[in-house]
C-alpha cells in the first residue's frame, strides 16, 4: 500500500482570518499569550507564510483568538479524502 501524506497549508487562512478582524500579526501574538501561548511574533509571521510548523496548542489558541472554525480549515481536506477510495 502506498502512503500519502497531504500537507494541509493553513497559512493564507489565517492571514485572511487576522485581516477580517482587523489585527496585525502582534495583535495576534499578543491576545494568543494572553490565552498562555509562548508563540513570538516572529514564529506566527512564519506560521502565515508556510515555512514552519504549528504546535497543537497554538492552533487552538489561534481559534479562539481569531474565530474560525475547525471546518474553515479541514473541511475542503476532509471532502476531498472523503471522496477517495483507499486500498
Amino acid at each position: 500500500m502506498t502512503k500519502i501524506i497531504f500537507d494541509i497549508p493553513i497559512g493564507e487562512t489565517l492571514k485572511t482570518f487576522r485581516k477580517r478582524a482587523g489585527y496585525t500579526q502582534m495583535d495576534v501574538v499578543r491576545k494568543a499569550n494572553l490565552y498562555g501561548s509562548n508563540m513570538s511574533e516572529s514564529t506566527y509571521s512564519k506560521i502565515e507564510q508556510g515555512s514552519r510548523n504549528i504546535f497543537a496548542s497554538d492552533f487552538v489558541i489561534l481559534k479562539l483568538v481569531l474565530g474560525f472554525s475547525y471546518e474553515d480549515i479541514f473541511g475542503s481536506f476532509e471532502a476531498a479524502v472523503s471522496g477517495e477510495k483507499l486500498k
